[in-house]
C-alpha cells in the first residue's frame, strides 16, 4: 500500500483521499468539509511504515464504510418524509453525522493509543494487531476488484453496439464469401433472439454458455437435435469468427468466445468406407440414364443425368458442378476441360482449377448437351431464383435433391455427393495416378511446400485421368 505513504521531512505519514461524496460529512478543525486523512506514522524507515500502513488503511475504511450506510440511511429517510418536511429532517441527519464522524474519530484515535501502547508489551497481540491489518487489507483489494468489474461491466451495458449491425459491417469488408455470410445471418440473429438483447458490448462468455446449452439441449431442425458439428462449425464458428474480428478491430474490448467451449459427442461409428462401391457406382449412374417420372423440369432432368458422371470423373464437389456455366466447359490446347470457378459461384478453396474432361463424357455426348443450352448456368435458370440475400441458392439446393435422389435408390451409410469424391481418390491411388495430378484434380493443396511451387499442365492431367477405369454403366 505504498500508494499511502508520503514522505516529509525523514518522517513517513498516512496519507489518504476522503471520497468526494462523503467530505462534507468529515470536517476539519475549521468546520470546513476535510479533502483528506493525514498523520503521522513516526517512522523514518520505509519498511517499518510500510508495516504500519494496514491498520490506518483498516481504520479510514471503517470510517468510510459507516459515513456511507449513513448516508443511505438518510436518504431513505428523507424520501419517506412529506416534501416540506425534507429539508430539516436533511440537516438534522446531516448534523448527526457530523457529530458521529467527530465521536468516531475520538474513538478510534483512543482505541489506536491503547492498541498500540499494549502492543509495545505483548508481541502477541503486536502480531494480532499486523494479520487482522493484512487481512482487511486483502478484503478491501478483492471488494475493489469486484466492483471494477461491475463497473467494467455496467460501462459495457450502457454502450450500444448492434451485433446485428457488427455483422453487416464485417460482411461489407471486402473479400466475404457471400454463401458463407448468407449462412452466417441467421446465426447471429439466432443468438441475438436467445440473449434479449442486440448490445455487442453487453454480451459474455455466460450469455454464449447459455445458448450454445440451449443449442445443445433443446434447439430443433426440422424436428431433429442439431449435431455437435452444425452446433461447433456453423453457430458458435459463425460468431466465434464475427467477435474475433471485432476484438481485433478494436470494436469491443474482447472476446468473451474465447473461454467459451465447444459442444462435445462421441465419435460417430463408421460402419464402411466414405466412398461408395462400384455396385453402387454403377447403380446411380444407371439410375441418371432412366426417365423421370412426373412433372419435373428440365433443369432437374439435366441434373440428374450429368451430374453423378461428371462427379465420377472428377471428384468435384457438388455445388462446383451444379453452378457450372456453358462458358466453363472450354477446349485448351485441344482438350476439353471444366473451369470451376469463384466466378460462377462459390468454391471451398477460392482458387480457380481446371479439370479435363474424362473420354468416356465426351463419348457419352456430354458437348452435344452443353452446345445446345444458352449462354449461363448449365443445370438452372437465374430467372427462376427466388432472392438475392444468397449467392447460387439455386445450386445449393440441386445438390440437396441430388443426395435425397441417391438415397431413394437405397444407398446408405455415406454422404451420396461427396462419396464420389472419396471414391475418385480412392480410384486414383489403385491406378496409380500421379499424386501432384490426383491434387490439382481435386483441388487439394500439396502438403510438401515443394510440391506447392508450380502447376501441372492440363496435358499431363487429361493423361493421368485417363488411367480410370471407365464405370461399366450401357450408354
Amino acid at each position: 500500500m505504498c500508494t499511502y505513504l508520503q514522505l516529509h521531512q525523514g518522517t513517513y505519514y498516512f496519507r489518504r483521499a476522503v471520497p468526494d461524496e462523503l467530505r462534507h460529512l468529515f470536517l476539519t478543525r475549521t468546520g470546513n468539509p476535510r479533502s483528506e486523512w493525514r498523520w503521522s506514522l513516526r517512522v523514518k524507515d520505509r519498511a517499518e511504515a510500510k508495516r504500519l500502513i494496514p491498520a490506518s488503511v483498516m481504520k479510514t475504511d471503517a470510517w468510510i464504510e459507516q459515513a456511507r450506510q449513513a448516508v443511505e440511511w438518510a436518504e431513505r429517510e428523507a424520501l419517506s418524509q412529506p416534501t416540506e418536511q425534507q429539508r430539516s429532517v436533511s440537516h438534522g441527519i446531516a448534523n448527526g453525522m457530523e457529530r458521529m464522524s467527530l465521536e468516531a474519530a475520538d474513538f478510534f484515535a483512543q482505541l489506536d493509543r491503547d492498541n498500540e501502547r499494549r502492543a509495545e508489551v505483548d508481541p502477541d497481540f503486536a502480531q494480532e494487531l499486523e494479520l487482522r491489518a493484512e487481512k482487511a487489507l486483502e478484503l478491501r483489494r478483492l471488494k475493489e476488484a469486484r466492483e471494477g468489474r461491475e463497473l467494467s461491466e455496467a460501462e459495457r451495458s450502457n454502450r450500444a453496439l448492434s451485433l446485428i449491425g457488427l455483422f453487416e459491417k464485417y460482411a461489407a469488408v471486402p473479400g466475404r464469401n457471400p454463401k458463407t455470410i448468407a449462412q452466417w445471418r441467421p446465426y447471429v440473429a439466432n443468438l441475438v433472439e436467445h440473449v434479449g438483447s442486440d448490445n455487442a458490448h453487453a454480451l459474455t462468455s455466460k450469455h454464449l454458455i447459455a445458448w450454445r446449452n440451449y443449442l445443445r439441449d433443446e434447439a430443433k431442425f426440422r424436428g431433429k437435435p442439431l449435431s455437435a458439428k452444425t452446433i461447433n462449425g456453423s453457430y458458435l464458428g459463425a460468431v466465434s469468427t464475427l467477435l474475433a474480428w471485432a476484438a481485433g478491430d478494436g470494436l469491443i474490448d474482447a472476446n468473451p468466445m474465447l473461454t467459451v467451449a465447444k459442444v462435445t459427442a462421441p465419435k460417430a461409428q463408421r460402419l464402411r468406407p466414405k466412398e461408395f462401391t462400384t455396385d453402387e457406382a454403377t447403380t446411380i449412374l444407371t439410375a441418371t440414364l432412366e426417365p423421370i417420372e412426373g412433372k419435373a423440369g428440365d433443369d432437374w432432368r439435366n441434373s440428374v443425368r450429368w451430374v453423378p458422371w461428371l462427379m465420377a470423373y472428377s471428384g468435384a464437389r457438388v455445388n462446383e458442378v451444379t453452378q457450372l456455366r456453358k462458358a466453363d466447359i472450354v477446349e485448351l490446347d485441344g482438350i476439353w476441360v471444366m473451369r470451376f470457378t469463384p466466378e460462377a459461384g462459390p468454391i471451398k478453396t477460392r482458387e480457380a482449377r481446371t479439370v479435363p474432361l474424362h473420354s468416356h463424357l465426351i463419348e457419352t455426348r456430354f458437348l452435344d448437351f452443353v452446345q445446345e443450352r444458352p449462354a449461363g448456368p448449365l443445370f438452372y435458370n437465374p430467372i427462376n431464383r427466388r432472392s438475392d440475400n444468397a449467392l447460387n441458392r439455386q445450386a445449393s439446393r440441386l445438390g440437396s435433391r441430388l443426395a435425397e435422389w441417391v438415397r431413394n435408390l437405397g444407398i446408405e451409410g455415406v454422404k451420396p455427393n461427396h462419396a464420389w469424391r472419396h471414391l475418385f481418390n480412392t480410384l486414383a491411388a489403385e491406378h496409380g495416378l500421379d499424386h501432384r495430378a490426383t491434387l490439382a484434380i481435386l483441388g487439394h493443396s500439396a502438403g510438401n511446400v515443394n510440391q506447392q511451387y508450380g502447376s501441372v499442365p492440363i496435358s499431363r492431367l487429361a493423361t493421368e485421368l485417363e488411367k480410370l477405369p471407365r464405370f461399366s454403366v450401357a450408354v
